[in-house]
């Protein structure tokens, strides 16, 4: 919920003198004649930029249409402004980068105060608060490695499901049995870590530590640790098995959840060959160590781009997230949403889950989400 994008000047042709040679044989004829001194008197191209910026904003309407804890509709926001740094134009080793990620978020928490599930019917509801929320420093190490440093966000590099990104429940971002079990440096709080990532051909494997308490950056690791671990093989899709321990240090003074650990699979799958063709995506993880609040999940689903004739931009996906909490029951989220795209930089996104025992005890609930998504880079 890894599933978190300016008013920025670009480069245009000159086409106004193209369209005058086009128009005119005689402009045509000279155009070819002057062609190969032309072509020799051209610049170079620019350099690439050493500094490249993202700015992007989602703004909805949750709207609970009955069950859960109440009706009713309130709203959240997420800004963010990115800079990546190309270390190699300022003096750092070359394919070195810095990252830095601001963020805001606004919310009137829709599954807290409205809907009272678990898994969380919109992967931006968060305290209202604006932070720092990336601040890295990465750089190649030898032909196959690289390595990544500072205050980063988990979840955007581990347990990643591509064809899930669209969908609004934030159980197709991080894992319950992961943000339910831990406090994980996951949306909306990064974590002071550190990244170790291997390529081979067809092969990844990534490895991260990171604080066990994110909400007091300052304790760095004092306070314990989590460990990551993944392996994914990228062939006709892409599949991944990974898994976590999280081991809190017992005497801090932070309320921290008992130590626990879990596994996941997962498959993300492309129905066919070519550009851009729809997937189906299956994910499924366990922690069974009996100490945490969720103890196993399930999320399945499908991505459709064009869905429409005439609208290729546009991406329909639904799919489905179950959640077992120990003691209280199942949750299981059955969503649909359809992404219109409007501009280059603007979309509008409707959404429909229906949400069976929120919390694994309260009556289910029908919700409807309105997202508007702004985003330049």
């Amino acid at each position: 919920m890894d599933r978190t994008a300016g008013w920025k000047p670009f480069a245009r042709p000159h086409r106004g003198l193209a369209r005058a040679l086009a128009a005119c044989p005689l402009g045509l004829a000279l155009a070819a004649a002057a062609a190969p001194a032309a072509t020799a008197a051209q610049p170079e191209a620019p350099p690439p930029s050493a500094v490249n910026w993202t700015l992007s904003l989602d703004s909805e309407i949750v709207d609970n249409l009955g069950g859960g804890i109440a009706p009713g509709s309130v709203g959240d926001t997420l800004a963010r402004l990115g800079f990546v740094l190309d270390g190699g134009a300022v003096g750092l080793p070359r394919g070195s980068r810095i990252k830095a990620t601001l963020q805001r978020t606004q919310s009137g928490q829709p599954s807290a105060t409205r809907i009272g599930d678990a898994q969380s019917v919109t992967n931006i509801e968060a305290p209202s608060r604006s932070r720092v929320y990336e601040l890295w420093y990465g750089q190649p190490a030898g032909a196959n490695w690289e390595l990544r440093a500072g205050l980063i966000a988990a979840d955007a590099h581990f347990d990643v499901l591509d064809s899930a990104g669209l969908l609004l429940n934030g159980s197709f971002g991080a894992e319950p049995i992961w943000s339910g079990n831990t406090v994980a440096p996951i949306f909306p709080i990064s974590g002071i870590g550190a990244m170790a990532t291997w390529h081979v051909g067809a092969w990844t494997s990534r490895t991260g530590v990171f604080q066990a308490d994110p909400q007091d950056r300052s304790s760095a690791l004092r306070r314990g640790a989590t460990w990551m671990e993944e392996g994914a093989y990228h062939g006709s899709g892409t599949y991944k098995l990974g898994a976590w321990s999280y081991r809190p240090d017992a005497s801090a003074d932070a309320q921290l959840p008992r130590a626990d650990w879990g596994s996941y699979l997962s498959v993300d799958q492309p129905l066919s060959a070519g550009d851009n063709p729809s997937s189906v995506f299956l994910r499924a993880g366990w922690s069974p160590a009996q100490v945490g609040a969720v103890a196993y999940d399930l999320q399945a689903g499908m991505l459709v781009p064009g869905p429409l004739p005439g609208r290729a931009q546009d991406q329909f996906s639904f799919g489905v997230a179950r959640a077992r909490f120990r003691g209280l029951g199942t949750e299981t989220s059955y969503e649909a949403t359809y992404q219109v795209v409007l501009t280059p930089h603007l979309s509008l996104q409707p959404d429909l889950q229906y949400v069976a025992h929120p919390g694994g005890t309260l009556p289910s609930a029908l919700v409807a989400t309105l997202r508007l998504h702004i985003g330049f880079e």
